[in-house]
């Protein structure tokens, strides 16, 4: 083919229609197979129509009367276009519409199109910076104007360079030879297609003693989450399609960074096996895993919303289909139900359990230090002495609790040899030598000594027992019974070895292991080491579906507008250049909104104060600001602090002025959200409890370069590393939760954080004096 052909009003449905963004739904496959020639589909869009017609592609409206305005992609002179790959075509392509469509209208171009001055052409950079590609698009906006002039009014554009240099600069002229052929054979596309739509109408039935009416088969729009069952199976993308529906007899991962629906994939997915096993009248038990409490209430939303037939309210009533769906800490508890009881537990909930755990930590932290290093220290490495005589003690405590649950407790099985034998955490506790390592464990000791005191058991103990439970003979004989037909955990990231150990042996079989699991890695806050081997290890640990096991990783993002998501990729790029085993799910991640969708963004900000009075003050006025600017709800913003004096100031600032806000108390918090949404009131976070969550626009105060990452007067290298890894994690999480506008809000004094500054030398994000 040599040239492509695109009028205005075709443009326009093309960047306003969602599955047209990416690879991953079908229409956007097969409008790139179409690009490459390979075959025509009947329809892209209820609106155009393909066409092939001799040396070239056109794509027409539907009523075929193209617009005066047009574009012309010259295939022979830009012919890099198609060496892009599928999903790079598809998106140079969508952004080369979008500057089309925002011309004909006489609209403002973004910062990524320039007009050349003193010339008639423009270069479209499709890229962000911070992906360091130097490709672009040259677009001369008046073509063979001496010829055009006598014959057209309209607007038309030729795409005549593509590529990674600058070509023959401002004055190159550009060839129209396949523009002229695209005209002339525009009559004889236009008269191919009304020959072809006469042959169908004449092939269609003549009976005409009954008329009937067809209903369209679109779905009515119903909000996010809410359409219902076989509604969302249309919307998915082939990705996603694939991992719902595919067979499920081994350990399946589904990948991708926040905002691509693998929580919404997991439900759906545990849909359709308990309705498959409906239709075949078979008995079937699910297991669907939330980490926290407040997450297990809103998968339980999200079943009710889409689970016409009741099987999750059912699970207790002995029918023959159902689904559990809880939290590993409240499985368990089940598990031990006789041997523990309610007030054993730190907290039902597994993160409020976990910030139990820090103050325990810190507690016999102090308490070793104080009694014990004195004649521990001819046994210490000088390394670990010198980081802990200069690293805060609350730093030191957080990577104790980190120490404990992932090695101590995680992989060493609370044995002393066992942790001795293991290799240090990249961002841990600088453990070097076995000195150090049972020094640690002394910590340990005390911190396991204080849980007796409480009467208390934490999730580790309480996993740790479940698992020998589930080792008896007494389970073994009744797991074909009472194990689970297949099992579905959500952020398995955020989970432990020890945690992740329980599930293989909860499945009906010893050998098949229907588990379904989400991970986005780069939300696991500070080094779990988890791998790809990993995983598959603690899922099934014989190995036994190796051959057979599932990966599909999704890279479209629904939540996040592309300023958002290129935001996110530049803070996680910087990361995983400091941090090999930080995995970065944005390299390859694309927004799939659509024109109409990125109309209401705007470019992320950052916003410098004087003091910190006003970033509490102007966060709130930046709030209030947005939700008149956009046109939403108070409950649609959410206001996140990244340090707990910049938190409890705002919560004590709000109460004076009597601003009316709803603090998220723990992840995933959709009750606090629903009520701020009734009530029409701001929402207050830390970036600890934001995960999960998302907004139309979020506001984060505090990011500067002494609070993120946290800097301490005497830090060392260990405890900056896991600093700034855990930096990385939070702010990753914060960005993401946002859908339209992000603005990031930080004083002057102090410095814009290390962690943005990536962002801001691309231009990604725009800094203003507040």
């Amino acid at each position: 083919m040599k040239f492509i052909y695109i009028d205005e009003n075709s443009a326009s449905e093309l960047v306003s229609e969602r599955f047209l963004q990416s690879t991953e739904f079908d229409q956007g496959r097969d409008l790139v197979d179409f690009l490459f020639g390979k075959k025509v589909p009947e329809r892209p869009t209820p609106k155009t129509i393909y066409h092939k017609y001799d040396d070239g592609l056109y794509i027409l409206p539907s009523d075929i009367k193209p617009s005066i305005n047009y574009l012309v992609i010259d295939l022979e002179k830009a012919g890099y276009f198609l060496t892009l790959g599928d999903e790079g075509c598809l998106f140079v392509l969508q952004k080369i519409l979008r500057f089309a469509t925002k011309y004909w209208k006489d609209l403002k171009p973004s910062i990524s199109e320039r007009f050349i001055p003193n010339s008639s052409k423009t270069v479209i950079f499709p890229y962000p910076i911070g992906q360091q590609t130097s490709l672009r698009v040259t677009v001369e906006r008046n073509p063979d104007a001496k010829r055009r002039e006598k014959r057209e009014k309209g607007k038309a554009l030729l795409v005549y360079r593509i590529g990674t240099d600058e070509g023959g600069g401002p004055n190159e002229e550009a060839s129209v030879t396949n523009f002229r052929r695209s005209m002339e054979g525009l009559q004889g596309a236009i008269e191919e297609i009304n020959s072809k739509k006469t042959l169908d109408q004449k092939s269609e039935s003549n009976i005409t003693a009954m008329s009937v009416t067809c209903l369209s088969h679109e779905p009515i729009e119903k909000l996010p989450g809410e359409i219902g069952f076989d509604t969302w199976l249309k919307k998915l993308t082939t990705l996603q399609k694939q991992f719902v529906s595919s067979s499920f007899t081994t350990p399946q991962r589904i990948e991708g960074p926040a905002g691509t629906g693998k929580t919404l994939c997991l439900v759906l997915k545990c849909l359709h096996n308990l309705l498959a096993a409906k239709n075949n009248g078979i008995p079937y038990k699910a297991l669907f895993i939330a980490h926290s409490e407040a997450t297990r209430q809103s998968i339980q939303d999200l079943f009710f919303a889409n689970d016409q037939w009741g099987f999750s309210n059912q699970y207790s009533s002995n029918t023959s289909q159902s689904v559990k769906i809880a939290t590993l800490h409240i499985l368990c508890g089940d598990v031990l139900n006789t041997d523990i009881s309610e007030t054993e537990f730190l907290d039902r909930d597994a993160y409020e359990s976990k910030m139990v755990q820090l103050l325990y930590a810190y507690e016999s932290l102090i308490k070793i230090i104080k009694g014990d290093l004195e004649s521990h220290k001819p046994y210490l490495s000088t390394q670990f002495l010198d980081f802990l005589a200069e690293t805060d003690e609350w730093v030191l405590a957080e990577m104790l609790q980190h120490e404990i649950s992932i090695k101590i407790k995680g992989r060493a099985e609370e044995d002393l040899d066992k942790y001795k034998k293991l290799p240090r955490l990249n961002y841990g506790l600088p453990v070097e030598n076995d000195g150090d390592k049972t020094f640690v464990f002394l910590m340990y000791d005390a911190y396991q000594e204080l849980l007796k005191i409480g009467g208390q058991f934490d999730t580790d103990d309480v996993v740790l027992s479940a698992l020998a439970q589930l080792g008896t003979p007494i389970w073994r004989r009744r797991r074909s019974r009472e194990g689970f037909d297949s099992i579905y955990i959500d952020e398995t990231h955020l989970f432990n070895l020890n945690e992740l150990s329980v599930f293989h042996r909860l499945t009906v079989s010893e050998s098949r292991f229907p588990i379904a699991y989400s991970v986005d890695r780069s939300q696991a806050l500070g080094d779990r080491g988890w791998s790809e081997v990993s995983f598959e290890l603690a899922l099934d640990p014989e190995r036994r579906s190796e051959a057979n096991g599932k990966t599909i990783k999704v890279q479209s993002v629904f939540r996040c507008s592309p300023d958002i998501v290129n935001l996110a990729f530049s803070v996680t790029a910087s990361g995983a250049t400091l941090f090999t085993n930080f995995d970065d799910p944005m390299v390859h991640a694309i927004s799939t909104f659509t024109a109409e969708e990125e109309k209401k963004c705007s470019e992320p900000k950052y916003l410098q104060y004087i003091s910190d009075t006003d970033l509490i003050t102007q966060g709130l006025k930046r709030a209030e600001c947005l939700a008149r600017e956009m046109d939403i709800t108070n409950s649609d913003i959410a206001i996140v602090a990244f340090a707990p004096d910049l938190f409890n100031s705002l919560v004590e600032y709000c109460k004076d002025k009597n601003k009316p806000i709803e603090i998220i108390k723990q992840r995933g918090d959709f009750e606090i959200v629903k009520k701020a949404k009734k009530s029409g009131r701001f929402l207050l976070s830390s970036p600890d409890y934001i995960g999960g969550l998302e907004f139309d626009a979020v506001i984060l105060i505090g990011v500067d370069a002494t609070r993120v990452p946290p800097k301490s007067s005497c830090e060392n290298d260990e405890s900056a590393n896991f600093l700034s890894y855990s930096a990385h994690q939070r702010l990753y999480v914060a960005i993401t939760r946002g859908r339209f506008r992000v603005e990031i809000l930080g004083t002057k004094a102090r410095g814009i954080s290390k962690l943005l500054s990536a962002a801001i030398e691309s231009g990604l994000l725009k800094i203003e004096e507040g």
